[in-house]
């Protein structure tokens, strides 16, 4: 056997792997970013083939979580902007349900305070519901996010904080001011 073919065979059993191992937690951040279970799950499968092709590019010595993470950020804005384009789709199917199973961050919040929660989420642009997610979700430093997402430390904190301050406010309406 020649060794690209051995080198592709490793690829793939270790992307297998990482299925196995990541591929729900990876299409609940999918999902959390689309609010759509059939568009998070083409965004999975897609991270999933990205990664292969990519496979050469991995560190070994590092976790791959966050770089799955990264492929799919990246892929969920290359979605964005098609759409940004195709703006126009009054026809779009609604999107499906939020998950039912409660993330830890819903646990700790009430019902009513985590719909509004998962409400203010989805009516953030796309970037912005990006980072809150791989931040607070997925637990992923700021660091790990940057470099995925080929961004300066400065500019993710930034956002992120842009991406809060829209949160407060949005949820300032709805569940009431921050600590009443």
């Amino acid at each position: 056997m020649e060794r690209g073919q051995t080198e592709n065979g490793d690829a793939q059993r270790r992307i297998s792997e990482f299925f196995g191992e990541y591929g729900e937690r990876l299409w609940n951040t999918a999902l959390k970013m689309c609010h759509n279970r059939s568009d998070a799950e083409d965004l999975t499968l897609r991270t999933f083939e990205q990664a292969l092709r990519k496979f050469s590019l991995y560190d070994e010595s590092r976790s791959p979580f966050p770089w799955l993470c990264g492929i799919l950020a990246n892929l969920y804005r290359m979605d964005l902007r098609g759409k940004a384009r195709n703006a126009l789709d009054f026809f779009a199917d609604p999107p499906d349900p939020p998950d039912p199973a409660p993330s830890v961050p819903e646990v700790i919040a009430s019902e009513a305070d985590a719909e509004a929660v998962r409400e203010a989420l989805a009516r953030l642009p796309g970037n912005y519901r990006m980072l809150v997610v791989l931040r607070y979700f997925d637990d992923l430093s700021v660091p790990e996010i940057a470099a995925q997402l080929s961004l300066p430390e400065g500019t993710v904190k930034r956002r992120l904080h842009e991406a809060r301050a829209l949160l407060r406010e949005d949820l300032s309406r709805t569940i009431g001011p921050y600590g009443a």
